[in-house]
């Protein structure tokens, strides 16, 4: 399995709700939901920190650099939108390294203490894309309630674009 490939995918696919996104009013995205994060915002930045989380901070061992997240700080789609650039250019500078050794060097989740979750960095890599598509889906639901066509992205779709 190309891990880093499924990371792509989940930047592609986050892209096409970035678009949505922006002929979505304001209040639209920020209105609580009551799904696993309070808003669209929310739910769409949540999957963005893990993946920060996840690759930028407990792969290299620097959780402690971690700052929280709050999600209200993003008052604008602008914000949104610069910090997932940052995120993924942070993210795609690593993946763009990535080797079979890094893919199987082991990393400990920090939060999970005893006995200490020990996972290899492709199995994390792999969870990351698995928590944003799961996100995504549940963004598909709000959307389709809100009368709004999601911008789902299949896997062939985005292979057959990559090549």
């Amino acid at each position: 399995m190309d891990a880093a490939k499924l990371i792509r995918y989940t930047h592609a696919a986050r892209q096409r709700y970035l678009k949505l996104f922006r002929d979505m009013p304001w209040d639209e995205l920020i209105m609580d939901r009551g799904a696993s994060f309070p808003s669209i915002r929310d739910i769409f930045m949540h999957a963005l920190d893990m993946e920060d989380m996840m690759i930028n901070k407990v792969i290299p061992g620097k959780l402690e650099q971690r700052a929280p997240y709050n999600y209200g700080m993003f008052t604008d789609l602008n914000s949104i939108e610069k910090h997932v650039k940052e995120v993924e250019e942070k993210v795609d500078a690593y993946l763009a390294g990535l080797t079979a050794k890094e893919l199987d060097r082991k990393a400990q989740l920090p939060w999970r203490r005893d006995p200490p979750v020990i996972l290899r960095v492709e199995d994390i890599l792999v969870q990351v894309a698995i928590e944003a598509t799961s996100h995504m889906g549940e963004l598909i639901a709000i959307l389709w309630q809100v009368d709004k066509q999601p911008p789902f992205l299949n896997w062939s779709t985005f292979i057959e674009q990559a090549t």
